[in-house]
């Protein structure tokens, strides 16, 4: 059976606690759980068919529980989708060259610890709640924040991830790099505009998605697919 989740959930969870939704990690199959309705939608991974589906669960009327596909695809064609969408995700980032000289006359600040980027970092900021899904520690969260006095400090972060403030609000992710001569370089991507980019990269994602779809009225010939 093949494991969905790339990296070891810490504190022996099976999953993440979010505002409004939850995804759990089980075995083959990745979850998502609504909150605000008694729905779920379940990744299949892997299948002796090799079929990658996605269905959606609920219950009717009478409490019975029904299924329905959203979408399958045959498991083969999955690495040409990614070569295909790579691009598309690539684009959202827009980085940019971040200066300090810039920060400064924009009054924007530096914070490190908003961004997790390890399963380390994830580690010490979340505990183990019910159902086995992490959530946040906001008191481990505040403990980790590192807001430098001054600008230049930020050349002594690892490389990695933080963020950018400006009158209390985020504005964008800072990332600093080190390349294979020991120069460090910053970037920074603003949220301004995100989201706009996001809505094109998911028209994108859908339309190419759909591409390598198993047509509904082909789903008779795989026994757990429904309409």
């Amino acid at each position: 059976m093949t494991t969905v989740v790339p990296f070891k959930i810490p504190h022996g969870a099976v999953g993440f606690d979010l505002v409004d939704t939850a995804i759990e990690f089980r075995g083959d199959k990745m979850i998502f759980v609504s909150k605000t309705c008694a729905d779920h939608y379940t990744v299949q991974l892997d299948t002796p068919s090799g079929v990658l589906d996605i269905h959606r669960t609920w219950k009717d009327e009478s409490g019975r529980e029904q299924h329905r596909t959203v979408f399958a695809m045959h498991r083969a064609d999955v690495p040409k989708l990614i070569r295909e969408l790579t691009p598309v995700t690539m684009g959202l980032l827009s980085l940019r060259r971040l200066r300090l000289g810039w920060l400064a006359r924009n009054d924007i600040a530096v914070v490190r610890g908003l961004e997790m980027t390890s399963v380390e970092e994830i580690a010490k900021v979340t505990r183990k709640a019910r159902r086995k899904r992490l959530v946040l520690d906001e008191a481990n969260l505040r403990a980790q924040l590192q807001i430098p006095e001054y600008l230049e400090e930020v050349w002594d972060f690892p490389d990695g991830a933080f963020s950018l403030l400006q009158r209390g609000h985020r504005i964008g992710i800072g990332i600093k790099l080190t390349d294979q001569f020991g120069e460090a370089r910053l970037y920074w991507m603003k949220f301004r505009g995100l989201m706009g980019r996001s809505r094109v990269a998911w028209d994108q994602i859908f339309k190419a998605a759909m591409r390598y779809a198993i047509p509904p009225e082909k789903y008779g010939a795989y026994g757990f697919l429904s309409l």
